[in-house]
């Protein structure tokens, strides 16, 4: 219907990481890649409560300079990152992506955020019989960030600092290595990294 490469939907919360609930083509490693990074779109629209549409990656690097690169290495051209929300509830974010560049306006747009109402109003009706500190099992995905979660607790403990910062230093070690977030962790996790030690 919206004639997309990929899409995603991203759960989020105020104190909580981001889940990937759904994805769609190329979408998992792109929100890979805004997580270890801590900047794109769908944490932008996430804040803002508004859509943040990316028509050409390439002209958005002065925002998020590292995120716009890595996409585009992975082919993506264009972004559109639509709030989930009902009211003043904030649910997380739509993603949707395109390997060629393009306005999103008009009907298409539209429709959009139809469907980002739409699954919005699913995510609840699935959440409404879960226990509140767990998803629905309809949403479960094998949250490999459950290892990130673990790894940053460990960092906290051995550097003696806040969780905030635990977590950034991970993510600093991941993109300065060039590695995915949750493989470092796992080096955290196993004891093969500390970073008490460097």
């Amino acid at each position: 219907m919206l004639r997309m490469s990929g899409a995603s939907v991203v759960l989020m919360g105020e104190a909580t990481f981001p889940s990937v609930a759904g994805a769609y083509g190329v979408s998992v490693t792109v929100q890979d890649l805004e997580f270890t990074l801590g900047q794109g779109p769908a944490s932008d629209a996430y804040a803002e409560g508004e859509p943040v549409l990316v028509g050409d990656v390439g002209s958005s690097s002065s925002i998020w300079p590292q995120f716009t690169r890595a996409v585009a290495q992975e082919g993506i051209q264009s972004i559109y990152a639509l709030p989930l929300r009902l009211g003043v509830i904030k649910l997380g974010v739509l993603v949707l992506y395109r390997d060629e560049p393009g306005v999103f306006e008009g009907k298409e747009l539209a429709a959009a955020l139809l469907v980002a109402g739409l699954v919005a109003n699913q995510v609840l009706d699935m959440q409404a019989g879960a226990l509140s500190e767990s998803l629905a099992w309809g949403l479960e995905v094998d949250d490999y960030r459950a290892v990130v979660h673990q790894a940053t607790g460990m960092i906290s403990v051995q550097l003696g600092c806040p969780i905030g910062e635990a977590l950034a230093r991970l993510r600093g070690r991941a993109f300065a290595n060039e590695q995915p977030i949750d493989q470092v962790a796992t080096e955290v996790v196993t004891r093969q990294l500390r970073f008490d030690d460097s």
